[in-house]
């Protein structure tokens, strides 16, 4: 039984940051602008919850800072999206090779301070003293807050695209600037914001990384890949907030099954192949890419630079 729970805990944790990693990369892409620097932003959002859990978490007695450091993780990687944002957007520079930069930067400066040693003894991992998963029940009681996250994010973004004004809007952007240039409405203005609240989403994501399950209240100085996965479900869920939360719960299983599968049976012949199961979801990707390579219907503007002049 405890093993299923297991299985079932890190469904849910993989979730969670899956949704937030996928939900990143469409907030940036609706507005036009290619963001696969996910990866790098969500670590930067998880190198400041693991540093900040050091310093205000010591002796593990103060998890209800979880409330404020999940934010200003998400808040700092939100700022430093900003590198992204000036090259793509005012530079008008290849939005790819910028996504490129901003991972290698974000990895290096990561690395550096988890083997520093200036946050704790360990000179490989920086230990958030955190406990994976729920928030403690003096916080009120939230079990667990990071899968009510989760589901008020892709709720929130369902109902912005599908029924607000500034939603359209901020599709629009995407779909045809120049229609919005001519309204009077600031493209540069959307994409700007496109981009810091793609970077606040990952941010928090990373975050919930180290929080959860996934990370277990450790970060070693990457977030495994998840950012790439992420923009790859955004890729299967065709740009659509529900076919990407369908993804999601689809690509948490497979993950959590491989990982759990050697644990869950008796049967030799089984756990001989378990191991298989754990290349099992990146082989889906590949395969996921391959197939809705040509029928996808990203928006017609993402990773085109807009230049007023050309209406």
């Amino acid at each position: 039984m405890s093993k299923m729970i297991n299985l079932f805990a890190l469904t849910i944790a993989l979730f969670i940051v899956l949704t937030f990693a996928s939900v990143s990369g469409l907030m940036a892409e609706k507005a036009g602008v290619t963001n696969i620097a996910v990866e790098g932003m969500m670590i930067i959002g998880a190198l400041v919850v693991a540093i900040m859990g050091t310093i205000v978490n010591k002796n593990g007695d103060n998890n209800c800072s979880q409330l404020w450091v999940l934010p200003l993780g998400g808040l700092v990687a939100g700022v430093f999206a900003f590198l992204h944002a000036f090259p793509s957007i005012t530079l008008k520079s290849n939005q790819i090779i910028s996504g490129v930069a901003i991972n290698i930067l974000a990895l290096g400066i990561a690395l550096f301070l988890v083997t520093s040693g200036y946050f704790g003894e360990q000179t490989m991992v920086i230990l958030s003293n955190y406990t994976p998963i729920n928030i403690d029940k003096a916080c009120g009681g939230i079990v667990p807050m990071a899968l009510i996250l989760a589901i008020v994010l892709g709720i929130g973004v369902f109902l912005f695209f599908k029924i607000t004004k500034q939603g359209m809007r901020y599709a629009m952007v995407g779909e045809n600037p120049h229609a919005i240039d001519a309204a009077g409405i600031s493209v540069h203005k959307y994409r700007y914001l496109a981009v810091f609240l793609s970077g606040v989403i990952a941010g928090i994501g990373g975050g919930l990384f180290v929080l959860t399950a996934v990370g277990n209240g450790q970060f070693t100085g990457n977030v495994l890949g998840y950012g790439f996965l992420g923009i790859a479900i955004m890729i299967f869920g065709q740009w659509k907030i529900h076919y990407m939360i369908l993804g999601a719960i689809g690509f948490s299983f497979l993950f959590a099954l491989g990982q759990n599968l050697g644990f869950l049976t008796t049967s030799e012949e089984i756990k001989k192949i378990a191991p298989f199961f754990r290349v099992l979801p990146f082989g889906c990707t590949i395969i996921t890419m391959i197939i809705f390579s040509k029928s996808s219907r990203a928006p017609a503007a993402v990773g085109i630079p807009f230049y007023k002049d050309k209406r």
